[in-house]
């Protein structure tokens, strides 16, 4: 039987704050995004070789011939394969030169418009970054950006979401924001020392959905210490490029996450062909 989750405006403070969750009126939402292609068009290369003849010589691939070649067996990764993608500097750099060129991938729009409501949400990526770069090549992104009206409509939806914030500094505001939400690049040392992990950068999947696992139960036990235990009207979104990690993430809800969450409605934006397809699945009950 369906349950109907009323929640006031002091519960609405409280969990904003406790589990960075975006609510409305009838739906609690929450979003995690991927960022390589996804975000943006970053122009990092992973560091390859391919085979010439009986040798295999040093090339340079983009993430989006990557993800259509890393099963060719006339390429192969190398130790020193995904060094850009773990360089702080490097990131940052990318993220300047991606929206100077104008380089917006396919979620850029959503997620632009996610931060100008100050939504909280969730970066899930492939890359080794640390997740204290990932929130800053954000904090760029609405410095490039965003016109002086976005700027003026998201400090005012922070200071409304977040009260604490109403006598902060704008750079102070924002920063506060930005710090309430998560940042999971599963091939960071910090990814895996928090999880105890050997995450490889050209296997993604599995820490992705480890670190769509930690969001999910981390949104659900936030709501259902304010709800009495209901969580029937929330949703979850994830958001990536790589279709085998949309095939990988589509079987880990159908097979788990929607077992251990039955209450939860999962939905998926793939934008592999350059577009989002939004894809749902059902809650297990349906």
């Amino acid at each position: 039987m369906s349950k109907h989750l009323i929640i006031t405006e002091k519960q609405f403070t409280k969990l904003v704050t406790e589990i960075g969750e975006v609510i409305t009126t009838k739906k609690i939402r929450g979003y995690s995004f991927d960022w390589d292609d996804n975000i943006l068009f970053m122009p990092t290369e992973i560091r390859m070789e391919k085979k010439d003849g009986l040798d295999w010589i040093p090339v340079n691939v983009s993430t989006e011939d990557f993800a259509i070649i890393r099963d060719d067996s006339d390429y192969r990764l190398t130790d020193y394969s995904f060094m850009d993608f773990a360089e702080p500097q490097t990131f940052i750099s990318d993220v300047k030169k991606a929206i100077e060129n104008k380089k917006f991938a396919p979620s850029f729009e959503k997620f632009k418009e996610s931060l100008i409501y100050a939504n909280p949400f969730s970066i899930i990526t492939a890359r080794g970054t640390p997740p204290h770069a990932i929130k800053e090549g954000v904090r760029l992104l609405i410095g490039m950006t965003f016109e002086p009206n976005e700027v003026k409509s998201m400090l005012e939806n922070i200071e409304k979401t977040y009260p604490s914030t109403q006598d902060m500094a704008m750079e102070e505001r924002i920063d506060f924001y930005l710090s309430q939400n998560d940042y999971s690049p599963v091939s960071s040392k910090e990814f895996r020392d928090k999880f105890g992990l050997d995450s490889n950068a050209d296997k993604p999947e599995e820490g992705k959905k480890i670190a769509l696992r930690d969001y999910v139960k981390k949104v659900v036990e936030g709501v259902k210490k304010l709800t009495n235990g209901e969580y029937d009207r929330l949703s979850i979104g994830f958001s990536d490029d790589d279709r085998r990690n949309i095939e990988a993430i589509i079987d880990f809800i159908k097979k788990e996450l929607r077992i251990e969450y039955p209450g939860v409605e999962f939905f998926i934006y793939d934008t592999s062909k350059g577009e989002k397809n939004k894809i749902i699945v059902s809650k297990l009950d349906d």
